[in-house]
């Protein structure tokens, strides 16, 4: 028999930190949510989340982080960070869950209690932050339970959907072979591009996970990285400090869970394919691969690819492998897609509704109607109302006499 809803909230609190030590305290239940949520992005482990509020800030910016608890239970966590609006100042801040770093922002919930952690997470970001204008979260999963929550909860908040991405994704369901064999002419071409890549020398694979991935291998993954295109562009993680600090601090916190991998090929021993994965429960995401110019002709990223590919396809503790991004080598591989959606929370409000919401309305979805209509006119009593169209019909009248 389920327990009366009383008692669920006489035993509901949240708890805010705002520290790296308290923090910590909450990492084991914190990972244990994270490692089974459904959406499977390793964004949500505090592994993830240490790195991004110490690595991933603006100039100005600062952070809390808030648990929700149902007894002892851990029933959702809202990382937060603080930006200063560009007019109002630090006073009115907008609060967003992703650091510039990261490629998705999501609100980790239980989903058995989905709505209630939602609406307690939210009003205790009330008391912390009561002047708030509204919060951003950044490509939400569409199986994220908090979509759930947001149906099924008054929150005092306008809520509106910005940007949708189709992210790709392969489901681990079947025999590599047979996957080739959906793939046209890759068979042959693979065959081909190894062909060529071994008549440059010995050729060798490496799968590396568990113990056996390191942070040591991070210095030539970023050399390999910066010598090609990326690097050119400035664009590859060299280029800029604060993504080595990032990236840095990722791998290290990833390698001591045992939840990195790197997957590599070689050539006489020179590193001429490279790529950088996190585990997040049965998911591998796969954020950058890297590959040497010199044996462009070869294909070393696609010859990478197949590898990775047959190797998740073998493995009974993998069920997904998740990009997070969109490329147009994607297409070759025939690889799936899943929607991921920005989302906004604007607190109704004059403020936040002034100066957040017409900046929200920009990136939602083209055809909404204006801010005013959809949101301001309501607000607005009958009788101003009634004084505003006479004074605007008097206006008009006045103007025709002078003309």
């Amino acid at each position: 028999m389920a327990a009366p809803a009383h008692r669920h909230s006489q035993n509901l609190h949240v708890t805010t930190v705002r520290d790296f030590e308290a923090l910590a305290a909450h990492a084991p239940a914190w990972d244990r949510l994270a490692w089974e949520a459904p959406q499977k992005v390793p964004m949500l482990l505090p592994a993830w989340v240490e790195v991004s509020l110490r690595h991933g800030l603006n100039h100005g910016e600062e952070w809390l982080c808030s648990f929700a608890y149902l007894g002892e239970e851990l029933i959702g966590i809202l990382p937060i960070i603080l930006t200063p609006d560009p007019i109002l100042g630090k006073g009115w801040p907008t609060l967003r869950m992703a650091d510039k770093h990261s490629q998705s922002g999501d609100m980790l919930l239980a989903p058995d209690h989905a709505a209630m952690a939602f609406q307690s997470l939210l009003g205790g970001l009330r008391r912390e932050v009561p002047t708030h204008l509204g919060l951003e979260l950044k490509a939400v999963r569409r199986n994220s339970p908090l979509w759930a929550a947001i149906r099924n909860s008054d929150i005092g908040y306008i809520t509106r959907c910005g940007s949708r991405q189709r992210y790709s994704c392969l489901s681990l369901g079947q025999d590599f072979d047979a996957y080739l064999g959906t793939l046209g002419n890759m068979r042959r071409n693979l065959k081909r591009y190894m062909r060529k890549l071994e008549s440059r020398g010995d050729v060798s694979v490496e799968m590396m996970r568990g113990s056996a991935a390191t942070e040591d291998f991070l210095e030539e993954f970023l050399a390999l990285e910066a010598s090609g295109w990326k690097g050119r562009a400035g664009s590859a993680i060299l280029n800029k400090p604060d993504a080595v600090a990032f990236y840095t601090a990722l791998v290290r916190n990833f390698a001591a869970d045992e939840r990195l991998e790197w997957h590599a090929i070689r050539v006489q021993g020179r590193l001429v394919a490279a790529e950088m994965g996190f585990r997040c429960g049965p998911s591998l995401m796969l954020p950058k691969i890297a590959f040497d110019e010199d044996f462009k002709d070869c294909m070393p990223g696609n010859l990478l690819t197949a590898e990775v590919i047959k190797d998740a396809l073998s493995r009974a503790d993998l069920t997904e492998i998740n990009h997070l991004s969109q490329a147009d080598w994607h297409r070759s591989w025939h690889l799936e897609s899943d929607e991921y959606i920005a989302l906004y929370f604007v607190w109704k409000d004059i403020l936040p509704v002034m100066f957040l919401l017409s900046r929200v309305f920009l990136v939602s979805r083209a055809g909404a109607m204006s801010p005013y209509k959809a949101h301001v006119k309501s607000w607005i009593p009958k009788p101003a109302k009634t004084a505003y169209r006479q004074m605007r019909s008097a206006c008009g009248q006045f103007r025709r006499i002078l003309s």
